[in-house]
């Protein structure tokens, strides 16, 4: 039986692969979670990570791989839901509208129904309790007005994080961790990422490092529930 697992969704590329990654280096038996097969999930599995492919388009996709990984666990250290859409929100209305039940299937369906089906496998006790880390965004607590719908459905899964902290105690912590301008996308112009350096206080692009030493300082810490770390250089003080 496996020991020590971490699920990591959404660890095919970016944060996801890197606290994957890092989580394996670091003696957690890992189980990466992908959508889409990419180069950083076969360097994943050429290190021995357990990688599994699934679909959060739907619910019973999502439960259909709750039922598998029941199956292939017998419990859970940590569950780290990073799953991420991230898009603006389109101008035509139907469009729009199919976005909001995508963005609500990966970062609010997928997380709560894992959460709950995968509850009794996190192997917690008070003294030394299992994790639930919820990688959330800084548009939680200043949403960008192009990208409602993603800060809208980010914010539901802070809530989320916030109720099961209450839910889940005193067995299991449950925490969020919201990171800023820590890997620029290929949507960001070169104008565009200049603003978001302007508004960050420590002037930098971050690099996926940090967020996995904010994962890492929760799991590590037996006395932290319900709290969000934001990993944004300080962009949220003066983000616009």
């Amino acid at each position: 039986m496996l020991e020590n697992v971490v699920l990591v969704t959404g660890a095919g590329r970016r944060i996801g692969y890197h606290i994957a990654r890092r989580l394996h280096q670091d003696g957690y038996t890992v189980v990466a979670h992908y959508r889409t097969h990419t180069a950083e999930i076969k360097a994943l599995s050429d290190l021995g990570v357990t990688t599994m492919q699934a679909e959060f388009s739907n619910k019973m996709a999502i439960l259909q791989f709750i039922q598998v990984l029941q199956e292939y666990c017998g419990s859970f250290r940590a569950l780290i839901h990073n799953a991420s859409s991230f898009e603006p929100t389109a101008t035509n209305l139907t469009e729009a509208a199919d976005q909001y039940e995508r963005f609500f299937h990966v970062h609010m369906m997928a997380p709560f129904l894992i959460n709950q089906g995968l509850y009794p496998l996190l192997q917690g006790t008070m003294e030394d309790p299992a994790d639930i880390i919820h990688i959330t965004d800084i548009n939680v607590e200043n949403p960008t007005v192009d990208f409602d719908i993603y800060g809208t459905t980010k914010a539901g899964l802070h809530n989320m994080m916030l109720v099961l902290a209450k839910k889940f105690a005193p067995n299991i912590k449950v925490n969020a961790v919201a990171p800023g301008p820590v890997l620029f996308t290929k949507q960001h112009s070169v104008e565009v990422r200049q603003q978001m350096l302007d508004e960050t206080l420590l002037a930098k692009e971050g690099g996926a490092e940090p967020v996995y030493m904010a994962v890492k300082s929760l799991l590590d810490n037996p006395f932290i529930t319900g709290a969000s770390i934001p990993v944004d250089g300080g962009r949220r003080l003066s983000k616009r």
